[in-house]
């Protein structure tokens, strides 16, 4: 079982706290065989839920086809060689909103800050980074070479011989050691954390689908079936275009014979857990924040404090 938490990245991910949120739903409902994600996002909370070999099933659902295609092509063949050639700015623009892998891949790793919107590097940098992103993910010397000239650092060659992982960070320290630079590689740490997902034992045994909330079939026994929810929050930045209705969601839950968790700051349902963590609506986000799991019935009579 992989033991590092997992998720690809995204705005709001939940990676920090997928596993106290899943450990709280699953102690609470020791009988759960069958979990439903139906804000997926980045994956977070459907990555630890399928690790529990106690849950036959579990159902990620997200309404941007393009993350879920990403996701499903990484479930098929695994990372390959395509995800390391470098996006360009022209070329994110074009493809961002792409119904199709290669959307999704520009959406989670080429994106600054996550938001599915921007170019991940200023115009100013991108050469410099197009420079290292070539010299370590395809081992090219004459782009180390012409690196080193661009920065004035005498890069030891040795960096393209070591793996992806341990070339990249390599470079990283030896370039904020002797230029005190910001030069995180962003892209690289993101298809890392993609990398990840391949070594997942029971990734096969995800269901995927991209349709609205509302429009996810669920016929499990209500027993044995928990729906989780992690809505875009009320006041923050959205993920699709348009305002979310949620009224709209909370008539849905309400007409649910489900049991049903949402993730928020504020929720109209039964408080019955408090999180407290470091933001990661953005990936340069620094504040403390404090979020909360709801239940729209018999969790527990107390609210607990994490």
């Amino acid at each position: 079982m992989i033991k590092k938490q997992l998720g690809m990245p995204y705005m709001g991910s939940k990676c920090k706290l997928s596993k106290k949120i899943v450990d709280e739903i699953i102690n609470a409902n020791p009988a759960t065989k069958y979990f439903y994600d139906l804000f997926g996002g980045g994956g977070a909370i459907s990555f630890e839920a399928v690790q529990r070999k106690k849950i036959e099933k579990v159902f990620y659902n997200e309404l941007n086809m393009g993350v879920v295609e990403l996701l499903r092509k990484i479930q098929k063949d695994g990372v390959t060689d395509e995800f390391y050639q470098w996006i360009d700015r022209e070329t994110f623009i074009k493809h961002k909103d792409d119904d199709c892998w290669v959307g999704g891949l520009c959406k989670v790793a080429w994106s600054f800050g996550n938001n599915q919107k921007d170019y991940l590097f200023g115009k100013d940098v991108e050469p410099i980074k197009k420079l290292a992103h070539e010299a370590i993910m395809l081992n090219d010397s004459e782009k180390l070479r012409q690196l080193s000239e661009k920065i004035g650092i005498e890069l030891p060659h040795k960096i393209i011989e070591l793996d992806k992982t341990k070339g990249r960070k390599l470079l990283t320290r030896i370039v904020k050691k002797v230029k005190n630079e910001r030069m995180d590689l962003q892209q690289l740490q993101q298809l890392e954390q993609l990398e990840r997902l391949e070594q997942l034992e029971r990734l096969q045994q995800l269901e995927l689908s991209s349709k609205s909330y509302d429009e996810v079939e669920i016929t499990t026994p209500v027993d044995e079936t928990i729906i989780y929810l992690d809505p875009p929050y009320k006041g923050t930045a959205e993920y699709q275009k348009g305002d979310f209705d949620h009224r709209a969601l909370e008539k849905w839950i309400a007409d649910s014979p489900y049991k049903i968790y949402v993730s928020s700051y504020d929720f109209n349902l039964p408080k019955v857990a408090t999180f407290k963590h470091t933001s990661s609506l953005s990936a340069t986000a620094t504040n403390n924040v404090t979020e909360n799991l709801y239940c729209n019935r018999g969790h527990k009579d107390t609210t607990r404090l994490f």
